[in-house]
């Protein structure tokens, strides 16, 4: 997308206070834990900054580690995985664009990147999917129109396999 980039968190560039998204969690989670779960490794936590303004954070999205069981990956995606218990994942954990951005399709542009970075870390870091946990059925709508489904039981947990990632963005993008 013209006019914006990606680039890592930096507490001491990125204003990371004037952030506002629709959900109070996220806000919170930038303001005050982004920075510290960055220094614990925890998790690496990426923002979307306008070329006109690299200061102010238009969005941002997180990625960590994390294992999925092969028991609750769907029968017809699991048949070409290995048979370990539990497979190594990619969580993007959070993804939130500022709310004055709304209908600006800024959310899509933070998560086609999401996934391009996963998708390119797999040569270092194996991973068989993205996996993440919607916070509610709105964002796993969100999720679901991007081809991400059911991982177990219910909505809480979703996967897109690497294997459709990689199919999707060398066709052009993603869905």
């Amino acid at each position: 997308m013209s006019g914006y980039r990606i680039e890592v968190l930096d507490v001491d560039k990125h204003r990371r206070m004037e952030f506002q998204c629709e959900s109070p969690e996220l806000t919170e989670f930038l303001k005050t834990r982004a920075r510290k779960e960055m220094l614990a490794r925890a998790s690496a936590c990426f923002v979307l900054v306008p070329l006109n303004d690299p200061g102010k954070i238009a969005g941002f999205y997180t990625l960590s580690a994390t294992t999925i069981l092969l028991s609750e990956i769907p029968a017809e995606l699991a048949k070409a995985l290995p048979r370990y218990p539990t497979l190594p994942a990619t969580l993007l954990g959070r993804l939130a664009r500022d709310l004055s951005l709304r209908g600006t399709g800024l959310g899509d542009y933070l998560l086609t990147d999401a996934l391009r970075k996963a998708i390119q870390n797999t040569v270092i870091i194996g991973s068989v999917a993205v996996v993440t946990d919607p916070k509610d059925e709105k964002a796993a709508t969100f999720y679901t129109q991007y081809g991400f489904r059911t991982c177990g039981r219910t909505w809480r947990r979703l996967m897109l396999p690497m294997t459709e990632i990689e199919a999707s963005l060398k066709k052009g993008g993603i869905n």
